[in-house]
């Protein structure tokens, strides 16, 4: 028998719990068009995905392309703001 439950001001939400409903999904012709993808190239590979898979050395390749652009462009930033704050400071002495 369970314990009578008390009247309480503070309710503590219960946790949601995660359904997956898993769409329909052939293996084996996943696994047939990895193969041609791979032994006749991408032609019939990309399949409703609008753009060529990445291969990981592609991704990590770009990844670091970005974040070297990004650097020469926050260097360039900071280069400016540092010339700025010195003609800033030349002016305010000199006059």
């Amino acid at each position: 028998m369970e314990a009578p439950k008390l009247p309480s001001f503070i309710r503590q939400n219960k946790h949601k719990s995660f359904e997956f409903k898993p769409r329909y999904y052939d293996e084996s012709k996943e696994r047939i068009a990895k193969l041609r993808r791979q032994y006749h190239g991408d032609s019939e590979g990309a399949e409703g995905k609008g753009r060529s898979d990445f291969q990981r050395g592609d991704l990590s390749q770009a990844w670091r392309d970005n974040r070297q652009t990004k650097v020469k462009s926050s260097n360039r930033m900071l280069l400016i703001i540092i010339l700025a704050l010195l003609a800033i400071t030349y002016f305010i002495i000199m006059y």
